[in-house]
């Protein structure tokens, strides 16, 4: 009975989490340009921007929502979004709390770089109009936490005025990504006698990431598959399944290093009050927590004493097919006992999490994100690491909050960092439906032997049994 509503209430929690996560990031993702412009009243007005006059005066044309009239501004009549609600303003020996209602920029700040904040907009009460003060007449002083931009940046513009050739290049590298792990795999299976071709190998792995978009448990299900079809070419097909699971553990282990160093390092750099200098020190905790846990977790299976002592010997015996756990732990036994290779395989996984980190680069120059290109390798690394982690399907929810965390400390905007998550899923699904071209083929079955000793044809496709 219990058993029977775990499942149902983990599938509620995980689209839950998903959907409400997408219905945030949508309510606060806007389709066209828009900007704060002040009234007569000097309080900020949320009006679309028709069009930005580069070079030319006014600054800004704009659609007034009062009087449904296009109207030009200039530079100094629009504000930035302010990053909180109040600051504190200390008058007269008193200290009292003031609605923020903007900020102003010395200048937009080069790419990645933090603007030089000028004069806060602040309003003594929800109706008096707005007046300027120094930042510097906030108590404790006026700590920015995101610069938010002049123009916000909607998602129609953004799409419109892409890159077409930067967005290519962000798709055709990613291959690279597949290519590396279908070598890692191979090697990962020569270890414990599995021989087949690279080219075997690749089209497995291609099969394998083609379920993944359609099989509802994610990367998970594609991976059972994989290890169907690659425990088929072998009389070995526990050690087949087996070096599906290792191969995978590799790739996530690696990438949780890689998470954890780069949130790390954004925290110890960032302002202790930020935000997402918080959000990422989370994941730098929960990252080495991880890896401690899976450390333990070896030492003890390496150790028969230990296994003795901590009773895990007594549950391996209990579980069911004993012969396959026998076979999984001698497979478990020979990569042990290959410390090199497992060393090798984290170490070529690198160029594969570096390629998702430039493929996304690209595309978020093909954008216009106003990130500097070395902060990408912080963003990404954390936004894939937490999108890995199965608190929803595919990280849908999660990975848009910690993208737009991140990035809006540089001035991004809710539907560009929604561009970015979008654009390292997308990358992926494109390559995944390719695989569908060797799932029509049947290519990666294994060849049967006629009598006269010739392959024959492989086997049409069926439903998969159990292994």
């Amino acid at each position: 009975m219990r058993y029977s509503l775990l499942r149902p209430l983990k599938f509620v929690v995980r689209w839950g989490i998903a959907v409400g996560g997408i219905w945030w990031v949508v309510a606060n993702m806007t389709i066209a340009d828009h900007m704060l412009v002040l009234a007569g009243d000097n309080r900020p007005v949320l009006m679309q921007v028709l069009a930005m006059n580069d070079g030319a005066s006014p600054d800004y044309t704009v659609l007034d929502p009062s009087t449904k009239r296009v109207r030009e501004v200039t530079r100094e009549e629009s504000v930035s979004r302010p990053d909180r609600k109040q600051v504190a303003i200390s008058e007269g020996g008193k200290t009292r709390n003031v609605e923020l209602l903007g900020a102003d920029f010395a200048d937009e700040g080069e790419q990645g770089r933090t603007p030089e904040l000028r004069r806060l907009l602040v309003a003594d009460s929800a109706t008096a109009p707005g007046r300027w003060i120094n930042p510097s007449e906030v108590v404790g002083g006026y700590h920015l936490k995101v610069p938010n931009p002049r123009v916000e940046i909607g998602i129609a513009n953004m799409v419109r005025r892409a890159n077409p050739w930067l967005l290519a290049l962000s798709v055709s590298v990613f291959p690279i990504t597949i290519l590396v792990t279908s070598i890692r795999w191979r090697e990962l299976m020569r270890a414990v006698e599995i021989d087949i071709s690279l080219t075997r190998a690749f089209s497995l792995n291609m099969v394998g990431l083609f379920y993944n978009t359609f099989i509802p448990a994610g990367s998970t299900g594609g991976d059972v598959l994989k290890a169907y079809y690659a425990s088929r070419h072998t009389p070995h097909k526990v050690r087949a399944v087996m070096s599906v699971v290792v191969d995978r553990i590799i790739g996530l282990v690696v990438l949780i290093i890689l998470g954890g160093i780069m949130a790390l390092g954004f925290y110890l750099r960032a302002d202790k009050t930020d935000p997402a200098g918080r959000a990422c020190m989370q994941v730098a905790v929960a990252s080495g927590l991880i890896l401690l846990a899976m450390a333990a977790g070896l030492v003890v299976f390496a150790s028969p004493r230990l296994r003795r002592v901590t009773g895990l010997d007594f549950v391996l015996s209990r579980l069911p097919m004993q012969t396959h756990v026998g076979h999984a732990l001698e497979t478990m036994a020979i990569y042990r006992k290959r410390p090199g290779l497992v060393l090798w395989a984290m170490i070529i996984t690198v160029p594969v999490h570096l390629t998702v980190m430039v493929a996304a680069m690209i595309a978020g120059k093909a954008f216009g994100l106003p990130l500097s290109t070395g902060y990408y390798f912080v963003v990404v690394p954390v936004t894939v690491l937490v999108g890995a982690i199965p608190i929803s399907p595919q990280g849908a929810g999660v990975m848009e909050y910690f993208a737009i965390k991140l990035t809006a400390r540089q001035g991004a905007t809710v539907a560009q960092a929604f561009a970015l998550t979008m654009s390292i899923r997308l990358q992926q699904i494109f390559w995944n439906l390719i695989g569908g071209i060797f799932v029509a083929t049947g290519h990666y079955r294994p060849q049967h032997k006629n009598e006269d000793g010739h392959d024959a044809e492989p086997e049409q496709a069926s439903a998969p049994s159990q292994p």
